[in-house]
């Protein structure tokens, strides 16, 4: 007998029962969750193509409206920098008119005869100037201690 004339011999298919849920009380049922987590404005390929079979055009909205956003998110860190920026001259050009209006008024006291008075106008304006500026650049760039965590 060769091989070709062989009937294989099959199995019949296996009969699938599914056991009846004995209660059908809140308490035996369970509860199965399917959540996706999707991060930004443009959702996964799948959703989208899903969103796009239900709305045909939905998906060129959803991406023009994550372009809207992220131009918008430009456009504010731009206004933060610019208004960071102004704040920072605005402080430099207070602290040289103070500078100023104390070391002239130093002068003055000087040639008016009260040496004490030009040298403590003279010397706390320059102090507290300096101490100003050297905290701000160290709280804006940090020191090298608080860098290593040596506080």
């Amino acid at each position: 007998m060769n091989n070709m004339n062989k009937k294989r011999k099959t199995n019949p298919p296996a009969k699938q029962t599914l056991a009846k849920p004995k209660s059908t009380s809140p308490a035996s049922l369970t509860q199965v969750t399917h959540q996706l987590l999707s991060t930004g404005p443009i959702p996964p390929p799948e959703i989208l193509q899903g969103y796009e079979q239900i709305l045909p055009g939905s998906a060129e909205r959803i991406l023009v409206m994550a372009e809207e956003d992220a131009k918008h998110e430009h456009a504010l860190e731009k206004s933060a920098l610019h208004l960071a920026s102004e704040e920072i001259k605005r402080g430099q050009l207070y602290g040289l008119i103070i500078g100023i209006l104390a070391f002239v008024t130093s002068i003055i006291a000087l040639a008016l005869g009260s040496e004490k008075a030009a040298i403590t106008l003279g010397g706390t304006t320059v102090v507290g100037l300096v101490a100003v500026f050297v905290i701000g650049h160290l709280k804006k760039f940090g020191s090298p201690s608080m860098k290593n965590g040596d506080d």
